[in-house]
């Protein structure tokens, strides 16, 4: 028969059968101080209830857990955070965070009750039990941010809060999430148990001391259930606001109007990209052994060759995403002198790329996408820009949903509206059908206003397409 229970009549029924379980255990020890049994906890409990000091007490102590927690929580994050981005700071408090985690609880109350007295004790340790889970957690959850997303971030310049986020605070959410479950048990088993032992005036931890020294089992089992109740209904708010708050989808609204109308009307001057005995090895593989590139902005550019061969790679290094082991660059135009200019001018004129993966933020939809990378872009401009690509209904869609070739469509266009005069592309075409790919290249040529415009592929078709002309690696 309780196999055909439903989840919630199979817990019920659990509840029950261990509620059964206890009130033979009182009838059987038929001792009310060594065990009350249901029935009595629930007079107790009743009892308790239409008294002033039973809701003051609860009061108390839910402020000062409640308290304890949520600065443990916050100071977790802002700790951890720092400690992230400066792993000297995290070096020098991980001595402090492994003596949080390993002193027993205990010994903390008793040097919290010589040095402060019990006032604040049950916020004190609640504090140093749940500070070291955030702290850790907010570290492992940063550090688990998709690599591949940050090289984005790092290629469209998206800095500050956006990078924060809709990259590291997505990687972070689960973490936290998991360690709230964990902590909020654990802040109110220390802050009751420190109220125990220091018996601060008017507190859960009071009670507790009184029914003891009373030998009141039954107010002792109620005490606890109030704390059980307390303490389950403190998590599941907590952990619904958290939720909601956390999951909201951040919203871009954008700053100028028809900024690339007026960009379509201007084209660069032409230039050129030049690359000096650019050597490449990974181990003892040999990719580029002291080639030399020269790219004019005059015309499009294919590099085909077979996979493994260097087209990613140096795409990777002209976009500051790897090193060369030697080799040098530099960029000469009509403002030029005859020698050209450093590669530091590689990094003035931007460089937008298409990846070979899409790099999309997945929660977050195609318009929000580009409007992350080109925020100076206006909402109702970055729409119709993708609407060139896509279909109308797809705009506003988390990227999670879109088909392989939607979400190709979306990384061509974020490349082609980020403001730059250097336009990279791995494989473009990827998963687009022959008519997509028509549309898609139409696209392109349409927005590329004189750009240095390299792409990548297996397909000398795709190269005319494009109108470029082939190199092969």
């Amino acid at each position: 028969m309780y196999r055909y229970l439903s989840p919630h009549g199979r817990k019920t029924a659990i509840f029950f059968f261990w509620l059964i379980v206890w009130q033979f255990a009182a009838l059987l020890i038929d001792n009310s101080i060594l065990m009350a049994g249901p029935w009595e906890v629930i007079q107790a409990f009743f009892h308790l209830m239409p008294e002033k000091s039973f809701w003051l007490s609860i009061m108390v102590s839910f402020g000062k857990i409640s308290a304890g927690f949520l600065l443990a929580f916050f100071g977790g994050i802002l700790i951890g955070w720092l400690a992230f981005l400066h792993p000297v700071f995290g070096e020098f408090l991980a001595p402090v965070i492994s003596f949080m985690k390993s002193v027993p609880v205990a010994s903390f109350v008793i040097l919290a009750l010589i040095w402060m007295g019990s006032g604040r004790l049950s916020s004190l340790i609640t504090f140093l039990v749940v500070f070291p889970v955030i702290y850790v957690n907010t570290i492992a959850g940063l550090k688990s941010t998709d690599k591949e997303l940050l090289e984005m971030a790092q290629v469209f310049s998206i800095k500050g809060w956006r990078k924060g986020r809709c990259l590291y605070w997505p990687a972070l959410l689960p973490y936290l999430n998991s360690s709230c479950k964990t902590a909020l048990g654990m802040s109110w088993k220390s802050g009751i148990a420190a109220e125990v032992i220091g018996v601060p005036e008017g507190t859960i931890g009071e009670q507790l001391y009184l029914s003891k020294i009373y030998l009141n089992t039954a107010e002792l089992f109620a005490w606890t259930l109030v704390i059980i109740l307390v303490s389950a209904g403190f998590e599941r708010l907590f952990l619904v606001i958290f939720n909601r708050v956390g999951k909201k989808k951040p919203v871009f609204f954008g700053r100028k109007e028809g900024i690339l109308q007026a960009q379509a009307k201007e084209n660069f001057p032409p230039f050129t990209l030049s690359i000096h005995h650019l050597s490449k090895h990974f181990g003892t593989l040999e990719i580029f052994n002291r080639r030399n590139f020269s790219f004019s902005s005059e015309k499009p550019w294919c590099i085909m060759a077979a996979s493994g061969f260097g087209k990613t790679t140096l795409f990777r290094i002209l976009l500051g995403l790897e090193k060369a082991e030697e080799g040098e660059m530099e960029i000469s135009d009509a403002s030029c002198d005859k020698d050209g200019i450093s590669a530091n001018a590689l990094k003035e004129r931007r460089i937008s790329a298409v990846f070979q993966e899409n790099r999309l933020c997945e929660a977050l939809s195609p318009v929000d996408n580009l409007l992350l990378a080109v925020p100076e872009l206006n909402r109702r401009t970055a729409e119709q820009e993708l609407s060139l690509l896509l279909p109308a209904e797809c705009l506003n869609r988390p990227v999670s949903t879109l088909s392989g070739g939607m979400k190709r469509r979306a990384a061509l266009v974020r490349a082609v509206c980020f403001s730059g005069t250097i336009l990279l592309m791995d494989e473009p075409f990827t998963g687009l059908d022959e008519d997509t790919k028509q549309e898609a290249a139409r696209y392109i040529l349409s927005r590329r206003r004189g750009r240095l415009f390299i792409f990548s592929s297996h397909q000398e078709e795709e190269g005319r397409l494009l109108g470029a002309e082939i190199l092969h690696l």
